[in-house]
């Protein structure tokens, strides 16, 4: 028995082609529908795309996935007829900004204001970090709940980023809309049939350099996207860190290290600003980016690429140099010391493409010079905190207990050992190199 086709083509008249999708959108039936809309296209002539979705029930961001390449290559392109269910579902995903979208006569979008609540009683827990806790809600979407600590304009500014950064084709999880979950807030995201860079190198250590390499091409592909104002300046979010911290560091460590971020070039192009092998998902067709960076001290934005370098260097180094206890490290990845350096190698020659050890040299001499820097400054408050039996370091999960077993006096000593790096480094330092 032949399968009913959910893709028909309505119409081609006066350079205007319509097309028109039944029933759902989802994993089980995107490939099909995917294959039926590109045979239509191919065998006709026009000049504007129309996709009716009167008969459409349900999409998924299988089905966002699609519309977003046919928006790439159809500039003439608009929606019409949309149900309310799935009306909403594009523009919860920000597709509703980028090309028209009409909605079925007489049906009217709910308040912006109202927001879904959901219980995470039942729910699958698949991961946890530092800023929340992710459950599966179905077979399509997750949840990812925030740390109550994390005000509600840092969650949206996530979302927001996140949709901004897809609709301007930067690999990334779709995300839909801020709910209530609880006492707590959170984002919807897509479901990924994928896995972490952070896990791959986890099971596979005998692909370091192979998986390394491969981040840092990746990496250096998305670094290359230009972008505009409307995102995150990083330079001046950066410099404001160092700023804020400026009571803590003292003048002189202060005016040391904001000098190091203030030569650093301006640029325009995308800084996913949290970039580490756990936020990065290898799939079967390329890799993309998770967590979408979304407070003031690492937020995603425009900037140098050196700052997505910075910030991949910081744990994978930092960690390694500030803490001889190999359990400290491995808690951070899952690596070794002598891993961790290995993959850091792999990553800055798989970004820039080189085998020139002399080169490497100082591009590792410009970037570990500002990651040391930066987490000398991670490190005081640290040590501040412990002092003081302060925050949610003294609690939380095995990285921070880590940290607290560590001891105040013990963070003192690798803040000071920190910045001895770093003074040694400008010390036999001739120039700038930025690549």
């Amino acid at each position: 028995m032949l399968k009913e086709k959910q893709t028909l083509l309505l119409s081609n008249k006066d350079g205007v082609l319509r097309l028109g999708i039944e029933g759902k959108v989802n994993t089980n039936t995107a490939p099909e529908i995917e294959i039926d809309i590109n045979e239509i296209l191919a065998a006709n002539q026009f000049d504007a795309l129309i996709l009716d979705l009167h008969d459409l029930a349900y999409i998924s961001s299988v089905g966002i996935r699609i519309l977003l390449k046919l928006i790439k290559t159809y500039k003439n392109l608009r929606i019409e007829n949309t149900p309310q269910d799935v009306y909403e579902v594009l523009e919860m995903t920000g597709m509703t900004t980028l090309i028209p979208v009409a909605k079925k006569r007489g049906e009217f979008p709910v308040s912006s204001e109202e927001m879904r609540e959901f219980s995470v009683d039942g729910l699958e827990k698949i991961g946890a970090g530092f800023n929340g806790t992710v459950y599966r809600l179905d077979d399509e979407t997750i949840l990812k709940v925030i740390d109550e600590a994390i005000p509600l304009e840092n969650i949206q500014k996530e979302r927001d980023t996140s949709q901004k950064a897809l609709l301007l084709g930067i690999p990334t999880a779709i995300s839909y809309d801020v709910v209530k979950a609880g006492d707590r807030y959170g984002i919807v995201y897509e479901l990924l049939n994928s896995q972490s860079y952070a896990k791959k190198l986890q099971e596979n250590p005998d692909k370091l350099e192979e998986l390394g390499r491969e981040l840092g091409r990746f990496t250096r592909r998305v670094n290359s996207t230009v972008i505009d104002d409307t995102f995150d300046d990083i330079k001046r979010l950066q410099l404001a860190k160092i700023d804020r911290a400026k009571d803590v560091l003292g003048e002189d460590e202060h005016k040391m290290i904001r000098h190091l971020f203030e030569v650093i070039p301006e640029a325009n192009t995308f800084v996913h600003g949290d970039l580490h092998p756990g936020n990065v998902l290898i799939q079967n067709d390329g890799s993309l980016f998770l967590d979408m960076a979304f407070s003031g001290n690492s937020a995603s934005g425009y900037g140098h690429p050196i700052f997505d370098l910075i910030s991949f260097t910081q744990p994978v180094i930092g960690a390694v140099e500030d803490h001889p206890e190999e359990d400290f490290v491995s808690a951070f990845n899952g690596l070794t010391k002598k891993q961790n350096y290995e993959l850091w190698d792999a990553y800055i020659k798989g970004y820039f493409d080189t085998e020139d050890e002399g080169y490497i040299e100082k591009v590792k001499e410009e970037i570990l010079l500002r990651a040391r820097a930066m987490k000398a400054i991670d490190l005081k408050y640290c040590a501040i905190m412990l002092q003081n039996r302060q925050s949610a370091i003294v609690e939380g999960d095995d990285k921070r207990k880590i940290i607290r077993d560590l001891g105040s006096e013990k963070m003192f000593k690798n803040v000071e050992t920190a910045f001895q790096r770093i003074r040694a480094a400008l010390a036999n330092k001739e120039d700038e190199f930025f690549f």
